[in-house]
Protein backbone atom coordinates (compact mmCIF):
# COMPACT_ATOMS: atom_id res chain seq x y z
CA UNK A 1 0.00 0.00 0.00
CA UNK A 2 3.02 2.29 0.46
CA UNK A 3 3.15 3.04 -3.20
CA UNK A 4 -0.67 3.84 -3.41
CA UNK A 5 0.10 6.17 -0.54
CA UNK A 6 3.16 7.99 -1.81
CA UNK A 7 2.81 11.04 -3.86
CA UNK A 8 3.84 9.62 -7.23
CA UNK A 9 5.88 10.90 -9.70
CA UNK A 10 4.54 13.80 -12.70
CA UNK A 11 5.10 11.15 -15.10
CA UNK A 12 3.17 8.58 -13.03
CA UNK A 13 0.34 10.67 -13.18
CA UNK A 14 0.42 12.26 -16.84
CA UNK A 15 0.78 7.60 -17.66
CA UNK A 16 -1.71 6.38 -15.63
CA UNK A 17 -4.50 9.77 -16.75
CA UNK A 18 -3.48 8.54 -20.30
CA UNK A 19 -3.63 4.81 -20.03
CA UNK A 20 -7.28 5.42 -17.76
CA UNK A 21 -8.57 7.68 -20.67
CA UNK A 22 -7.71 5.51 -23.80
CA UNK A 23 -9.04 2.56 -22.11
CA UNK A 24 -12.43 4.89 -20.90
CA UNK A 25 -12.57 5.20 -24.64
CA UNK A 26 -11.80 2.19 -26.12
CA UNK A 27 -14.22 0.28 -24.29
CA UNK A 28 -17.13 0.91 -26.98
CA UNK A 29 -14.83 -0.01 -29.36
CA UNK A 30 -14.09 -3.67 -28.18
CA UNK A 31 -17.07 -4.45 -26.43
CA UNK A 32 -19.03 -3.24 -29.92
CA UNK A 33 -16.76 -5.40 -31.73
CA UNK A 34 -16.88 -8.82 -29.82
CA UNK A 35 -21.16 -8.32 -30.72
CA UNK A 36 -20.55 -8.01 -34.16
CA UNK A 37 -18.12 -10.41 -34.23
CA UNK A 38 -20.18 -13.37 -32.28
CA UNK A 39 -24.11 -12.19 -32.48
CA UNK A 40 -26.48 -11.53 -35.53
CA UNK A 41 -27.37 -8.10 -37.30
CA UNK A 42 -30.73 -7.49 -35.12
CA UNK A 43 -28.91 -8.17 -31.50
CA UNK A 44 -26.27 -6.04 -32.52
CA UNK A 45 -28.52 -3.19 -33.17
CA UNK A 46 -30.15 -3.62 -29.93
CA UNK A 47 -26.80 -3.52 -28.18
CA UNK A 48 -25.68 -0.68 -30.03
CA UNK A 49 -29.09 1.48 -29.13
CA UNK A 50 -28.72 0.12 -25.84
CA UNK A 51 -25.02 1.84 -24.96
CA UNK A 52 -26.36 5.03 -26.95
CA UNK A 53 -29.18 5.35 -24.75
CA UNK A 54 -26.69 4.32 -21.63
CA UNK A 55 -24.52 7.21 -22.56
CA UNK A 56 -27.77 9.54 -22.58
CA UNK A 57 -28.82 8.46 -18.67
CA UNK A 58 -25.58 8.72 -17.50
CA UNK A 59 -25.59 12.56 -17.95
CA UNK A 60 -27.89 12.27 -15.46
CA UNK A 61 -26.76 10.21 -13.12
CA UNK A 62 -23.22 12.57 -12.75
CA UNK A 63 -25.16 15.70 -13.61
CA UNK A 64 -21.89 16.93 -15.47
CA UNK A 65 -20.11 17.71 -11.87
CA UNK A 66 -16.87 16.23 -12.49
CA UNK A 67 -15.23 19.08 -14.17
CA UNK A 68 -16.63 21.23 -11.23
CA UNK A 69 -15.79 19.02 -8.48
CA UNK A 70 -11.86 18.64 -9.79
CA UNK A 71 -11.51 22.16 -10.42
CA UNK A 72 -12.85 23.12 -7.00
CA UNK A 73 -9.27 24.32 -5.71
CA UNK A 74 -11.02 26.54 -3.31
CA UNK A 75 -12.51 23.44 -1.34
CA UNK A 76 -15.84 25.04 -1.67
CA UNK A 77 -18.38 21.67 -1.07
CA UNK A 78 -16.29 18.91 0.58
CA UNK A 79 -16.43 14.93 -0.54
CA UNK A 80 -19.27 13.74 1.62
CA UNK A 81 -21.47 16.20 -0.45
CA UNK A 82 -20.27 15.37 -3.66
CA UNK A 83 -21.12 11.67 -2.60
CA UNK A 84 -24.52 12.39 -1.11
CA UNK A 85 -25.49 14.34 -4.25
CA UNK A 86 -24.14 11.79 -6.79
CA UNK A 87 -26.89 8.56 -5.07
CA UNK A 88 -29.81 11.33 -5.67
CA UNK A 89 -28.89 12.08 -9.01
CA UNK A 90 -28.35 8.09 -9.80
CA UNK A 91 -31.59 7.63 -8.23
CA UNK A 92 -33.06 10.18 -10.70
CA UNK A 93 -31.28 8.23 -13.71
CA UNK A 94 -32.56 4.87 -12.91
CA UNK A 95 -36.17 6.59 -12.89
CA UNK A 96 -35.56 8.31 -15.77
CA UNK A 97 -34.25 5.04 -17.63
CA UNK A 98 -36.95 3.07 -16.97
CA UNK A 99 -39.27 5.84 -17.87
CA UNK A 100 -37.37 6.24 -21.13
CA UNK A 101 -37.52 2.54 -22.04
CA UNK A 102 -41.49 2.78 -21.51
CA UNK A 103 -41.85 6.03 -23.59
CA UNK A 104 -39.74 4.09 -26.65
CA UNK A 105 -42.16 0.97 -26.23
CA UNK A 106 -39.37 -1.28 -25.91
CA UNK A 107 -40.12 -4.74 -24.78
CA UNK A 108 -38.74 -7.68 -24.01
CA UNK A 109 -34.89 -8.33 -24.71
CA UNK A 110 -34.38 -4.87 -26.46
CA UNK A 111 -36.26 -3.39 -22.77
CA UNK A 112 -33.73 -5.40 -20.34
CA UNK A 113 -30.62 -4.85 -22.47
CA UNK A 114 -31.40 -1.12 -22.17
CA UNK A 115 -31.73 -1.40 -18.12
CA UNK A 116 -28.97 -2.98 -17.80
CA UNK A 117 -26.56 -0.92 -19.75
CA UNK A 118 -28.17 1.74 -17.88
CA UNK A 119 -27.06 0.18 -14.16
CA UNK A 120 -24.04 -0.45 -15.52
CA UNK A 121 -23.68 3.82 -16.13
CA UNK A 122 -25.19 3.90 -12.92
CA UNK A 123 -22.18 2.38 -11.30
CA UNK A 124 -20.34 4.28 -13.38
CA UNK A 125 -21.59 7.35 -12.32
CA UNK A 126 -20.68 6.13 -8.67
CA UNK A 127 -16.94 5.54 -9.39
CA UNK A 128 -17.03 9.18 -11.07
CA UNK A 129 -17.36 10.87 -8.04
CA UNK A 130 -14.31 9.28 -6.58
CA UNK A 131 -12.33 9.34 -9.53
CA UNK A 132 -13.37 13.32 -9.56
CA UNK A 133 -12.29 13.69 -6.20
CA UNK A 134 -8.78 11.81 -6.52
CA UNK A 135 -8.25 14.58 -9.64
CA UNK A 136 -8.85 17.48 -7.60
CA UNK A 137 -6.29 16.57 -4.80
CA UNK A 138 -3.86 15.54 -7.66
CA UNK A 139 -3.90 11.79 -7.91
CA UNK A 140 -5.06 11.07 -11.42
CA UNK A 141 -2.89 8.56 -11.24
CA UNK A 142 -5.42 6.66 -9.11
CA UNK A 143 -8.27 7.47 -10.58
CA UNK A 144 -6.24 5.95 -14.25
CA UNK A 145 -5.66 2.69 -12.52
CA UNK A 146 -9.41 2.59 -10.99
CA UNK A 147 -10.66 3.02 -14.23
CA UNK A 148 -8.40 0.88 -16.08
CA UNK A 149 -8.46 -2.12 -13.45
CA UNK A 150 -12.50 -1.99 -13.41
CA UNK A 151 -12.54 -1.88 -17.57
CA UNK A 152 -10.17 -4.56 -18.39
CA UNK A 153 -12.18 -6.79 -16.10
CA UNK A 154 -15.62 -6.03 -16.99
CA UNK A 155 -14.64 -6.27 -20.74
CA UNK A 156 -12.80 -9.50 -20.09
CA UNK A 157 -15.85 -10.66 -18.68
CA UNK A 158 -18.16 -9.89 -21.20
CA UNK A 159 -16.17 -11.20 -24.08
CA UNK A 160 -16.01 -14.66 -22.23
CA UNK A 161 -19.72 -14.74 -21.07
CA UNK A 162 -20.20 -13.60 -24.75
CA UNK A 163 -18.39 -16.10 -26.57
CA UNK A 164 -19.64 -18.92 -24.19
CA UNK A 165 -23.34 -18.73 -23.95
CA UNK A 166 -24.58 -16.68 -27.36
CA UNK A 167 -26.59 -14.56 -25.02
CA UNK A 168 -26.88 -10.88 -25.20
CA UNK A 169 -28.54 -10.78 -21.81
CA UNK A 170 -26.38 -12.85 -19.43
CA UNK A 171 -23.41 -10.88 -20.89
CA UNK A 172 -24.57 -7.59 -20.25
CA UNK A 173 -24.87 -8.86 -16.10
CA UNK A 174 -21.52 -10.04 -16.28
CA UNK A 175 -20.65 -6.45 -17.45
CA UNK A 176 -22.66 -5.12 -14.60
CA UNK A 177 -21.68 -7.38 -11.98
CA UNK A 178 -18.22 -6.94 -12.47
CA UNK A 179 -17.84 -3.38 -12.98
CA UNK A 180 -19.73 -3.55 -9.35
CA UNK A 181 -17.01 -5.74 -7.65
CA UNK A 182 -14.00 -3.78 -9.41
CA UNK A 183 -15.44 -0.72 -7.94
CA UNK A 184 -15.55 -1.86 -4.92
CA UNK A 185 -11.62 -3.59 -5.14
CA UNK A 186 -10.43 0.13 -6.61
CA UNK A 187 -12.02 3.27 -5.65
CA UNK A 188 -13.28 2.53 -2.47
CA UNK A 189 -9.82 0.84 -1.42
CA UNK A 190 -7.97 3.58 -2.44
CA UNK A 191 -10.33 6.51 -1.08
CA UNK A 192 -10.19 4.84 2.57
CA UNK A 193 -6.34 4.13 1.97
CA UNK A 194 -4.75 7.04 0.88
CA UNK A 195 -4.23 10.18 3.66
CA UNK A 196 -4.98 13.02 1.51
CA UNK A 197 -8.56 11.74 0.37
CA UNK A 198 -10.12 12.00 3.86
CA UNK A 199 -11.12 14.93 5.46
CA UNK A 200 -12.72 16.49 8.43
CA UNK A 201 -16.42 15.36 9.67
CA UNK A 202 -19.21 17.38 9.46
CA UNK A 203 -22.02 16.49 11.96
CA UNK A 204 -24.21 19.28 10.71
CA UNK A 205 -23.17 20.16 7.25
CA UNK A 206 -27.00 20.97 6.68
CA UNK A 207 -28.94 20.74 2.82
CA UNK A 208 -28.55 24.38 2.21
CA UNK A 209 -26.13 23.23 0.28
CA UNK A 210 -27.62 20.97 -2.05
CA UNK A 211 -29.08 24.02 -3.29
CA UNK A 212 -26.12 25.50 -4.16
CA UNK A 213 -24.53 22.74 -5.54
CA UNK A 214 -27.74 22.43 -7.63
CA UNK A 215 -27.14 26.16 -8.93
CA UNK A 216 -23.66 24.85 -9.72
CA UNK A 217 -24.26 22.24 -11.41
CA UNK A 218 -27.27 22.81 -13.58
CA UNK A 219 -26.29 24.27 -16.15
CA UNK A 220 -23.23 21.83 -16.72
CA UNK A 221 -25.99 19.00 -16.53
CA UNK A 222 -28.15 20.69 -19.00
CA UNK A 223 -25.64 21.19 -21.62
CA UNK A 224 -24.50 17.66 -21.51
CA UNK A 225 -27.67 16.30 -21.31
CA UNK A 226 -28.17 18.59 -24.49
CA UNK A 227 -24.97 17.75 -26.44
CA UNK A 228 -25.62 13.75 -25.84
CA UNK A 229 -28.80 14.57 -27.47
CA UNK A 230 -27.48 16.21 -30.55
CA UNK A 231 -24.56 13.72 -30.78
CA UNK A 232 -27.46 10.71 -30.24
CA UNK A 233 -30.25 12.68 -32.57
CA UNK A 234 -28.81 11.08 -36.21
CA UNK A 235 -28.89 7.88 -34.17
CA UNK A 236 -32.28 8.08 -32.68
CA UNK A 237 -33.95 8.63 -36.02
CA UNK A 238 -31.95 5.54 -37.55
CA UNK A 239 -33.78 3.52 -34.77
CA UNK A 240 -36.85 4.79 -35.65
CA UNK A 241 -36.74 4.35 -39.44
CA UNK A 242 -34.84 0.73 -38.66
CA UNK A 243 -38.15 -0.19 -36.43
CA UNK A 244 -40.68 0.81 -39.26
CA UNK A 245 -38.64 -1.17 -42.35
CA UNK A 246 -37.32 1.92 -43.80
CA UNK A 247 -33.79 0.68 -43.58
CA UNK A 248 -32.00 -2.52 -42.90
CA UNK A 249 -31.46 -3.73 -39.96
CA UNK A 250 -27.81 -3.47 -39.38
CA UNK A 251 -27.74 0.29 -40.60
CA UNK A 252 -27.75 1.19 -36.70
CA UNK A 253 -24.69 -0.60 -36.04
CA UNK A 254 -22.63 0.52 -38.93
CA UNK A 255 -23.38 4.12 -38.05
CA UNK A 256 -22.10 3.41 -34.62
CA UNK A 257 -18.98 1.88 -35.76
CA UNK A 258 -18.42 4.93 -37.93
CA UNK A 259 -19.56 7.16 -34.98
CA UNK A 260 -16.44 5.20 -32.70
CA UNK A 261 -13.27 7.72 -34.74
CA UNK A 262 -15.21 10.73 -33.76
CA UNK A 263 -14.18 10.79 -30.49
CA UNK A 264 -10.43 9.81 -30.83
CA UNK A 265 -9.12 13.81 -31.05
CA UNK A 266 -11.93 14.08 -27.78
CA UNK A 267 -9.43 10.85 -25.97
CA UNK A 268 -6.32 13.44 -27.11
CA UNK A 269 -7.54 16.22 -25.05
CA UNK A 270 -8.42 13.97 -22.24
CA UNK A 271 -4.66 13.46 -22.42
CA UNK A 272 -4.33 17.39 -21.08
CA UNK A 273 -6.90 16.99 -18.42
CA UNK A 274 -4.02 17.68 -16.02
CA UNK A 275 -3.88 20.93 -17.36
CA UNK A 276 -7.67 21.86 -16.22
CA UNK A 277 -6.66 21.96 -12.72
CA UNK A 278 -3.71 23.66 -13.24
CA UNK A 279 -5.78 26.21 -15.33
CA UNK A 280 -7.80 26.76 -12.85
CA UNK A 281 -5.25 27.62 -10.61
CA UNK A 282 -3.87 30.50 -12.78
CA UNK A 283 -7.18 31.95 -12.65
CA UNK A 284 -7.64 31.94 -9.29
CA UNK A 285 -4.38 33.51 -8.57
CA UNK A 286 -5.23 36.02 -11.30
CA UNK A 287 -2.34 35.13 -13.79
CA UNK A 288 -4.41 35.12 -16.67
CA UNK A 289 -1.88 35.27 -19.40
CA UNK A 290 -0.53 32.10 -18.44
CA UNK A 291 -4.04 30.98 -18.51
CA UNK A 292 -4.30 31.85 -21.77
CA UNK A 293 -0.82 30.45 -23.05
CA UNK A 294 -1.65 27.18 -21.70
CA UNK A 295 -5.08 27.46 -23.68
CA UNK A 296 -3.25 28.05 -26.84
CA UNK A 297 -0.73 25.03 -26.30
CA UNK A 298 -3.59 22.84 -26.05
CA UNK A 299 -5.15 24.05 -29.47
CA UNK A 300 -2.13 23.93 -31.12
CA UNK A 301 -1.51 20.57 -30.27
CA UNK A 302 -5.24 18.67 -30.79
CA UNK A 303 -4.40 20.73 -34.41
CA UNK A 304 -1.77 18.92 -35.09
CA UNK A 305 -3.42 16.00 -34.13
CA UNK A 306 -6.65 16.32 -35.91
CA UNK A 307 -4.69 16.70 -39.38
CA UNK A 308 -2.60 13.91 -39.06
CA UNK A 309 -5.85 11.67 -38.15
CA UNK A 310 -8.37 13.26 -40.82
CA UNK A 311 -5.62 11.85 -43.20
CA UNK A 312 -5.07 8.46 -41.34
CA UNK A 313 -8.68 7.74 -41.42
CA UNK A 314 -8.44 9.01 -45.23
CA UNK A 315 -6.10 6.17 -46.58
CA UNK A 316 -6.62 3.40 -43.85
CA UNK A 317 -9.91 3.86 -42.00
CA UNK A 318 -12.17 2.06 -43.72
CA UNK A 319 -10.25 -0.95 -44.14
CA UNK A 320 -9.15 -0.91 -40.26
CA UNK A 321 -12.76 -0.52 -39.18
CA UNK A 322 -14.16 -3.07 -41.31
CA UNK A 323 -11.03 -5.91 -40.37
CA UNK A 324 -11.93 -4.46 -36.72
CA UNK A 325 -15.59 -5.44 -36.72
CA UNK A 326 -15.86 -8.29 -39.84
CA UNK A 327 -18.42 -6.00 -42.09
CA UNK A 328 -17.82 -4.50 -45.62
CA UNK A 329 -17.59 -0.46 -45.09
CA UNK A 330 -16.12 -0.21 -48.05
CA UNK A 331 -18.85 1.75 -49.68
CA UNK A 332 -18.69 4.42 -45.88
CA UNK A 333 -15.52 6.12 -46.74
CA UNK A 334 -17.21 9.81 -46.97
CA UNK A 335 -19.52 9.19 -43.86
CA UNK A 336 -16.47 8.29 -42.01
CA UNK A 337 -14.45 11.27 -43.38
CA UNK A 338 -17.67 13.50 -42.45
CA UNK A 339 -18.03 12.29 -39.12
CA UNK A 340 -14.57 12.52 -37.82
CA UNK A 341 -14.53 16.12 -39.00
CA UNK A 342 -17.44 16.93 -37.09
CA UNK A 343 -15.82 14.96 -33.85
CA UNK A 344 -12.62 17.10 -34.35
CA UNK A 345 -15.06 20.45 -34.43
CA UNK A 346 -16.28 19.07 -31.19
CA UNK A 347 -13.12 18.87 -29.34
CA UNK A 348 -11.98 22.17 -30.49
CA UNK A 349 -15.68 23.10 -28.91
CA UNK A 350 -15.27 21.30 -26.17
CA UNK A 351 -11.78 23.19 -25.20
CA UNK A 352 -13.43 26.15 -25.01
CA UNK A 353 -16.50 24.98 -23.10
CA UNK A 354 -14.21 23.69 -20.28
CA UNK A 355 -12.41 27.27 -20.34
CA UNK A 356 -15.88 28.59 -19.43
CA UNK A 357 -16.33 26.21 -16.41
CA UNK A 358 -13.05 27.12 -14.98
CA UNK A 359 -13.83 30.97 -15.23
CA UNK A 360 -16.67 30.07 -13.41
CA UNK A 361 -19.28 31.10 -16.79
CA UNK A 362 -20.40 27.96 -17.27
CA UNK A 363 -24.12 28.97 -17.02
CA UNK A 364 -23.83 31.18 -20.67
CA UNK A 365 -23.11 27.79 -22.02
CA UNK A 366 -26.43 26.86 -22.25
CA UNK A 367 -27.28 29.52 -24.97
CA UNK A 368 -24.67 27.23 -27.57
CA UNK A 369 -26.49 23.77 -26.46
CA UNK A 370 -29.96 25.33 -26.93
CA UNK A 371 -29.02 26.96 -30.33
CA UNK A 372 -27.02 23.39 -31.70
CA UNK A 373 -29.76 20.85 -29.93
CA UNK A 374 -32.21 23.13 -31.87
CA UNK A 375 -30.23 22.84 -35.47
CA UNK A 376 -30.26 18.99 -34.92
CA UNK A 377 -33.66 18.77 -33.85
CA UNK A 378 -35.09 20.96 -37.22
CA UNK A 379 -32.84 19.26 -39.67
CA UNK A 380 -31.68 15.63 -38.85
CA UNK A 381 -35.07 13.88 -39.49
CA UNK A 382 -35.22 15.18 -43.19
CA UNK A 383 -31.49 14.59 -43.45
CA UNK A 384 -31.79 10.94 -42.67
CA UNK A 385 -34.40 10.35 -44.58
CA UNK A 386 -33.56 11.91 -47.72
CA UNK A 387 -29.97 10.59 -47.63
CA UNK A 388 -29.86 7.94 -44.87
CA UNK A 389 -26.75 7.46 -43.17
CA UNK A 390 -24.52 10.00 -44.87
CA UNK A 391 -27.52 12.29 -44.18
CA UNK A 392 -27.01 11.10 -40.27
CA UNK A 393 -23.43 12.52 -40.42
CA UNK A 394 -23.86 15.78 -42.08
CA UNK A 395 -26.21 16.49 -39.19
CA UNK A 396 -24.21 15.75 -36.87
CA UNK A 397 -20.73 17.50 -38.32
CA UNK A 398 -22.98 20.69 -39.36
CA UNK A 399 -24.41 20.89 -35.26
CA UNK A 400 -20.60 20.58 -34.25
CA UNK A 401 -20.30 23.67 -36.32
CA UNK A 402 -23.12 25.76 -34.86
CA UNK A 403 -21.50 24.70 -30.98
CA UNK A 404 -18.16 26.08 -31.84
CA UNK A 405 -19.17 29.37 -33.43
CA UNK A 406 -21.85 30.09 -30.74
CA UNK A 407 -19.06 28.81 -27.93
CA UNK A 408 -16.63 30.83 -29.21
CA UNK A 409 -17.97 34.31 -29.29
CA UNK A 410 -19.40 33.36 -25.70
CA UNK A 411 -15.96 32.36 -24.41
CA UNK A 412 -14.81 35.25 -26.16
CA UNK A 413 -17.00 37.82 -24.52
CA UNK A 414 -16.88 36.17 -20.71
CA UNK A 415 -13.01 36.25 -20.66
CA UNK A 416 -12.29 39.91 -21.80
CA UNK A 417 -15.38 41.07 -19.24
CA UNK A 418 -13.60 38.80 -16.44
CA UNK A 419 -10.06 39.47 -17.30
CA UNK A 420 -10.70 43.20 -16.87
CA UNK A 421 -12.30 42.85 -13.51
CA UNK A 422 -9.11 40.71 -11.98
CA UNK A 423 -6.71 43.47 -13.86
CA UNK A 424 -8.68 46.33 -11.71
CA UNK A 425 -8.44 44.90 -8.72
Amino acid sequence: MKSIKDKPKESSIYIWNVVGSVMNAMISVVVLMFVTRTLNDRQADIFSIAWTISQLMATIGTFQIRVYQATDVNGIFKFRQYFLFRIITICVMIICSYVYIIIRGYTGEKALVVLLMCLFRAVDSLADVYEGWFQQKERLDLAGKALTYRIVVAVAGFAICLFCTRNLISSCVVLLVSYIICFLLYDIRYYRVVEIFREEKQNNIGFRWIGKMILEGTPLFINSYLMMSIMNEPKMVLDTAIGQGCLEQGTQTVFNILFMPASVLNLAYIVFRPLITKMAIMWNTGNTKDFIKVLIKIYVSLFIIAVAFLLGSALVGIPILSSVYAINLVSYKKHLIVIIIGGCIYTFAAVLDNALIVIRKQYILIISYIATYLYIKITSGSMVKCWGVIGGAVSYTSAMGVFLCVTAVMFGISFRKEARKIRGQ
